[in-house]
């Protein structure tokens, strides 16, 4: 049959719109400038890697990460010796890189995305949604995947997520100085194999499955393209009984022509469009905002005064020498609520627009969890100390519901209130929780869980 625009866009707009859609967003997507011009990141990468030790440049028609390592393995170099430096160079290359590229800012513009899945290890599009939808506060949870990531790292989406819930799921790892992520096609392979094996976030891959995949600028090599689609559906791909479409789209997805012949005679229900993924994320942009103007300004924004709002926000405020216990903290409250404000301390500079955003999230939050240590008692001056007075202060406006639960982060609290002195008298009426080195007691989790039920049921407990 031949390609109907109009259908396609029609079809998917209308899934959409249902939130039956996972942007599954590929390194097409992805174009940085170098020199004053357009280069994809992937391909700066591997020249950058390549010229690091020497190597030949890649030809022309070679473009990925995998072509540069296969190089440098051919030349004798070992493979496992790639990951740091392929991870310091892609963390360069977007320090270098000031601006989050349009593209992924318009796709993270369409609110009926709750999900999104990235097949490239770098952080842009958790950086976008975060500027678009959450005025900067680093609100987005990011979900890695590996199939030797330490324990302490794996988690999963949260079971009930909330309204504005917005999570990123790294299909094919994080970039790490360690071998977590994927950068060639052999750890693509061994990522989707141990996926269909089990062992990856079981919510985040019933979403997966259960949804229609829009797959903007992907590029899997040979058979993995196949295994992918196969592996995101519960039905083999030419069952009549298959309830789940996919989108690709992208230029050189119609290039590959076995594929595209593949697909046509044994994965109807699969659709390609060969247009250049900007300009497609550009027009589905439009349209999207054409047919749903009222909500083209993204969830838990206000017009660029801060933070998200709503009732079940849970801010986390701490010293930045606690920035280790704080994640560990933020990862537990993801899968109770998914609903928390984050900011990351350790690349705060004076005079970032950061202070109005803070404050405004400490104005609009549900829950405010201050960590006490004994660094807090060491820094009698730091950033913390103006968010617990703003808490304190917003404390005195609020009546019979709790707000304000302060949480020690020491291994050896053993209850005694009077250890920490250094705090807002208000803070002192309070009963203390325990979370050593951010691992929450099952007391505090209960109490948390509770807390965020009844914000969100507009009540208080």
């Amino acid at each position: 049959m031949p390609f109907d625009v109009e259908e396609f866009w029609d079809d998917l707009l209308a899934f959409i719109e249902e939130r039956r859609v996972i942007p599954v967003v590929g390194p097409e997507l992805l174009t940085i400038q170098e020199e004053g011009r357009a280069v994809p990141l992937y391909r700066a990468a591997a020249d950058r890697l390549l010229k690091r030790y020497g190597a030949p440049p890649l030809p022309q028609e070679h473009d990925g990460l995998n072509d540069a390592v296969s190089a440098l393995a051919a030349g004798g170099r070992r493979v496992r010796d790639l990951y740091r430096p392929v991870h310091d160079i892609v963390q360069q290359l977007l320090v270098d890189q000031t601006e989050i590229l349009t593209p992924l800012r318009e796709l993270a513009a369409i609110s009926h995305f709750d999900l999104f899945v990235t097949t490239t290890p770098d952080d842009l599009l958790a950086r976008a949604l975060n500027l678009t939808r959450f005025d900067g506060v680093m609100q987005t949870d990011e979900i890695e995947y590996a199939p030797k990531l330490p324990t302490e790292r794996r988690r999963d989406m949260p079971e009930s997520p909330s309204s504005k819930y917005t999570g990123v799921f790294y299909l094919f790892g994080k970039a790490d100085v360690a071998p977590f992520y994927a950068i060639h096609d052999e750890d693509a392979l061994e990522f989707a194999y141990m996926l269909q094996a089990g062992s990856g976030p079981e919510r985040v891959f019933s979403q997966m499955r259960s949804r229609n995949l829009l797959l903007i600028g992907c590029r899997f090599g040979g058979w993995l393209s196949r295994f992918f689609i196969r592996l995101s559906n519960t039905d083999r791909l030419s069952s009549d009984q298959r309830t789940k479409k996919e989108y690709l789209v992208g230029s050189e997805t119609s290039r590959d022509q076995e594929f595209v012949v593949f697909l046509e005679r044994f994965s109807q229900d699969s659709r390609c469009y060969s247009v250049e993924p900007a300009a497609f994320v550009s027009e589905l942009h439009r349209r999207w905002s054409d047919r749903n103007p009222a909500l083209e300004q993204p969830p838990g924004t206000d017009g660029g005064e801060g933070a998200s709002s709503g009732g079940g926000t849970i801010f986390i405020s701490y010293a930045k020498e606690d920035i280790g216990a704080a994640r560990a903290l933020l990862a537990e409250l993801q899968q109770i609520s998914g609903d928390v404000a984050w900011f990351d301390k350790s690349v705060l500079k004076p005079g970032d627009q950061w202070e109005r955003a803070i404050l405004a999230g400490i104005q609009k939050c549900g829950l405010f969890l201050p960590l006490l240590s004994a660094e807090t008692e060491r820094r009698s001056e730091g950033y913390f100390r103006l968010e617990w007075t703003e808490a304190a202060e917003r404390s005195k406006r609020i009546e019979g519901r709790k707000f304000i639960v302060p949480v020690v982060i020491d291994p050896d609290y053993s209850g005694d209130m009077g250890r920490y002195r250094l705090l807002p008298d208000r803070f002192k009426t309070y009963q203390y929780s325990h979370a050593p080195r951010g691992q929450m007691s099952e007391a505090l989790r209960e109490e948390i869980r509770l807390q965020v039920r009844e914000l969100r049921r507009g009540r208080t407990p």
